[in-house]
């Protein structure tokens, strides 16, 4: 240690040209620390100058430290009691919430809730004639990423005009008005060119210059997309512009079309939103129903997804115009994501509507789920994947 003799003022001077420290150490934590060095077993004599000077250096930390600290203290204490009681308050709130949840819903909206957990009728995706009172239905082929999706918009009676609109009227009133990219298809409709309806006959005059065959796929499109746009009609018939059966390079003379002749079988298909729709497999669907509805359990391609669960196995049965289908082991439907089991009834109900069969599920848990009675044949929907129309 140096010879120079320290007084007052030198340690002023010194304390002066010390860089500020700060310590936000509680002083008993510093005591505890001093007083463990103090009783530290004593050192060689060799030693003592070193540690005096490490003493006296803490002494001088202790001391400027707590020059600053004497006129924080109150703000600081202030500022820690607020955060105590912030995060007590945020801990009483934590608890109080999880008591609410542990006692479940209040008494006005107990209702509601056990509506939604207790009846997957909630679920239903597609229209059933139940269902309906005077709203209208107007089906629609949407188009995503070359296939298409029949989508079901429900309006209320009170937003058309005419008495009995019919499917062209429904179809050009309201087409327009629906945004398409925001439910996750692409910008399709409404069609090039001028509608008629002559009786349950639809005839679609397409202009000079339309994009209806640009290529197979885009043909194919537009063909698939008008039958499941006027699926209730008899006929639908392609014509140019002079009323002539339309020529289109991949398919020639357009042939009337008769929507639903063939059947389909219904598969998930996702949307750009990621929403599944069940959808129709255009060109790669089997000729039968019983083939149909067992084709369910595989997917066409990668873009389908098969909507029956991988671990229910079942065979189908044709009892006259009913097609039967037996699950393996006895199916229950409540130990089911209630919205994968409604997709794959649906999927099933839409196969069968489609080859004008009926349909009846055998060897399950429930005589009744979801507005489905199983000890006979199954309500079947009029149209798949509906919207109800909002009202203003």
């Amino acid at each position: 240690m140096p010879n120079d003799k320290w007084n007052d003022e030198k340690i002023e001077n010194l304390l002066r040209d010390f860089p500020k420290i700060q310590d936000n150490r509680p002083k008993a934590e510093v005591y505890k620390k001093l007083s463990h060095q103090e009783q530290t077993p004593r050192q060689p004599k060799r030693w003592l100058p070193l540690l005096v000077a490490i003493v006296a250096f803490l002494s001088i930390s202790v001391l400027v430290v707590s020059l600053p600290q004497q006129n924080g203290t109150d703000s600081s204490s202030s500022e820690n009691d607020n955060s105590d009681a912030e995060s007590t308050m945020a801990t009483d709130e934590a608890q109080t919430d999880q008591t609410e949840q542990a006692q479940g819903p209040s008494s006005e909206s107990e209702g509601a809730a056990s509506l939604a957990t207790q009846d997957p009728e909630a679920q239903r995706s597609a229209v059933y004639d139940s269902e309906l009172g005077d709203e209208r239905v107007l089906r629609m082929g949407l188009a995503y990423n070359g296939y298409v999706v029949p989508v079901s918009f429900v309006i209320p009676v009170q937003l058309t005009d005419m008495a009995e609109p019919d499917a062209i009227e429904l179809y050009e009133t309201f087409a327009s008005q629906i945004d398409e990219s925001a439910l996750g298809f692409d910008e399709y409709h409404p069609y090039e060119g001028k509608l008629e309806q002559n009786a349950s006959t639809i005839s679609h005059f397409l202009p000079d210059g339309h994009s209806y065959d640009q290529g197979s796929a885009s043909t194919l499109l537009y063909l698939s997309s008008l039958e499941e746009t006027f699926m209730d009609q008899q006929e639908i018939r392609v014509l140019d512009e002079e009323g002539e059966a339309a020529q289109l390079s991949h398919v020639g003379t357009v042939e009337p079309l008769v929507p639903g002749e063939q059947g389909q079988s219904f598969y998930l298909l996702a949307s750009s939103t990621g929403d599944w729709h069940l959808a129709p497999a255009y060109g790669m669907s089997p000729d039968t129903v019983e083939a149909a509805l067992m084709a369910l359990q595989q997917t066409p391609n990668d873009d389908y997804q098969s909507p029956i669960p991988k671990e229910i196995r079942y065979r189908v049965e044709l009892n006259g115009t009913t097609a039967d289908v037996i699950f393996e082991e006895q199916l229950d439907l409540n130990a089911l994501d209630e919205v994968e089991a409604m997709q794959m009834i649906e999927s099933m109900a839409l196969t069968a509507q489609s080859y004008g069969s009926s349909l009846t599920l055998s060897n399950t848990t429930q005589a009744e789920w979801a507005g489905f009675d199983f000890s006979g044949n199954l309500e079947l929907p009029v149209s798949p994947n509906r919207i109800d129309w909002p009202v203003k």
